[in-house]
Order: C-alpha cells, then sequence, then structure tokens
C-alpha cells in the first residue's frame, strides 16, 4: 500500500494519467523480444535507481513516473536479443521525481534498453522479476544501430510488482487515483462506512490542488506539516484534503508552530525540524494542525 515519495505526485499539476488496462502476464524475454505488454509496473530496486527515476509504469508508448511526468516512446526493431528498445520521441527530457531531468541539459534521452536476460549477472532465480533499463543521452537523432553500447548513461535495476497504487479502475486511471483509493482504504477499514464518499471528498480536493498550481516546495512543506514528518508516505494521515486545507492558510508555518509547542512543549529549532523518529508526538501534531486548517478552511 505504501509508496515511497507521496509528495513527488504533487509536482504534476498539468493532466492526469491515461486510464489503465493491466494485464498480469509475466515480462519475459519472449514478450521482450515479441513487443511490450499493454502495461506494468517497475519498482527501483537499488539507491540510485530510486534516486535516478523512482518507480515507473512501463507501456507500450509512454514511461509514467510517480510525479506524473510522462515520456513518450517507441519500440525500436532491433537485433537485440532478450531485449526490448525503445526510442524516445520528440527530445522529450521529462523532470524525474527527484524535480532533475532524466538526462543533463543539453542531452535528452535518446533510447532505453530493457532486459531481464541475465546480462548483469543475474542469477536464474532473479531472472523473473528483475529487469535491467540502460540509458543513452545524446544530444542529436541517431540511429540506434550507430549507438556506441560504452556511451551509456546509466544502467538502473528494477523488479516488476503487482503490488502497485497505479489504478486499475474502468473510470479513472494513474497514480493518483491508486493513491486516493489507498488512503480512503487505510482509514476506513472493513466495518468502517464512507470508502466511497472518501474517496470522492480526495479527489475533488486533488482537483482544486491543480487549479491553485501550487508550486513544490509549498506542497511539500504542506506534506511534512500535515504529517509532522519530514520524510512521508501514503497512510493514515495524508490526504489530498490535508494538504488543499494547509495551502488555504495564510501562515500556515504559525498554525505547526502553534501545534508542535501545544504538543511537545518545546520550540522548533529550525524549519527542518520534525518528528519521524517519534511517531506519537508526530499524530498528536498532526491532528492539531489538521483540525486548525479544516476549520479556518470551513470558515
Amino acid at each position: 500500500m505504501v509508496v515511497r515519495g507521496l509528495l513527488c505526485m504533487f509536482l504534476f499539476l498539468a493532466g492526469t494519467l491515461c486510464a489503465a488496462h493491466a494485464d498480469d502476464e509475466r515480462f519475459d524475454a519472449e514478450e521482450l523480444a515479441s513487443g511490450a505488454p499493454r502495461y506494468f509496473v517497475l519498482r527501483a530496486a537499488d539507491a540510485r535507481s530510486t534516486h535516478v527515476t523512482g518507480d515507473m509504469r512501463l507501456s507500450e508508448t509512454a514511461l509514467d513516473f510517480t510525479n506524473g511526468s510522462r515520456m513518450d516512446v517507441q519500440p525500436v526493431e532491433t537485433d537485440v536479443q532478450d531485449g526490448l528498445v525503445y526510442r524516445v520521441m520528440d527530445n522529450e527530457n521529462p523532470l524525474m521525481p527527484s524535480g532533475r531531468p532524466l538526462c543533463p541539459a543539453p542531452l535528452h534521452p535518446l533510447y532505453l534498453v530493457f532486459d531481464n536476460s541475465g546480462g548483469h549477472a543475474a542469477s536464474e532465480q532473479s531472472r523473473g522479476d528483475t529487469y535491467h533499463m540502460t540509458l543513452y543521452c545524446g544530444s542529436r537523432p541517431l540511429d540506434f544501430a550507430l549507438v556506441d553500447p560504452a556511451r551509456r548513461a546509466a544502467v538502473l535495476t528494477y523488479r516488476r510488482t503487482t503490488d502497485t497504487n497505479w489504478a486499475q479502475s474502468p473510470d479513472e486511471g494513474g497514480y493518483v487515483r491508486g493513491q486516493v483509493e489507498a488512503h480512503c482504504h487505510a482509514t476506513h477499514p472493513p466495518g468502517v462506512p464512507g470508502e466511497q464518499v472518501c474517496i470522492q471528498r480526495e479527489e475533488e480536493a486533488y482537483r482544486q490542488i491543480l487549479l491553485l498550481k501550487a508550486p513544490s516546495d509549498a506542497l511539500k512543506r504542506c506534506g511534512s506539516y500535515v504529517t509532522a514528518r519530514a520524510t512521508h508516505a501514503q497512510g493514515e494521515d495524508v490526504s489530498f484534503s490535508n494538504i488543499l486545507h494547509c495551502l488555504g492558510l495564510r501562515d500556515s508555518r504559525a498554525v505547526f508552530d502553534y501545534c508542535a509547542m501545544r504538543i511537545t512543549g518545546q520550540k522548533r529549532p529550525n524549519d527542518t525540524t520534525f518528528w519521524d523518529a517519534q511517531p506519537e508526538q508526530a499524530h498528536g501534531i498532526s491532528l492539531c494542525f489538521n483540525a486548525l486548517a479544516a476549520r479556518q478552511a470551513h470558515n
């Protein structure tokens, strides 16, 4: 349920992801050779991949990232064995969840090569769900046959997963819908009514956040205020409604510091201090802040 870096998604303020139509067949060597499935989710398997791209969704025509960035791609017919080669369309170089582009300017992504053939010393046991993406950057179009393998920009490692918050809803697809459903399911477990009302409320709050076009630093700051944590993930304390209420405060920092003083009895030494290591205090500060923010929003 938990997806790392919830607030990454708030960086995207222009449209939503396309509807998702999942198929769960394995992405094996034969499938790689013949073409991509409709889509599947790759979860970053090491620190470097997490930093560069984070989790991503691969389809026949695009890569979607958790901050809402999209990179249009097109499969390329090549003689690469047990691999799938994508050409990146139109010199696209979108911002990753880290806030940096995939390739350093003035370069841009040219080709992405996916494989799970064991070419990177993978064992037979790990081949089933481990995938490598080799990234090639450049400043001008180039035929793949002319690409020098030694000039690769990075080799990133992922694991395919079906435990994902990318939605499989017939009504609305995308990472955001999955996050909303995960949040509302966490706060309305079996026997607690209101899950559908929660989903509608969260989706409306998300639409309002898009209309506000709030800067990313304000969204990240509100993410910490509504959770009292510097690092946060989808859970009971995080919702689009709370983020929206925070954005509407005249002085969100003053409200947060008031709640922090009230719960802990101490003033924060600086604006980067939160309560990740003290979950009980974080929960109390979060309840105080969100209640005051909601009250002001209603007034």
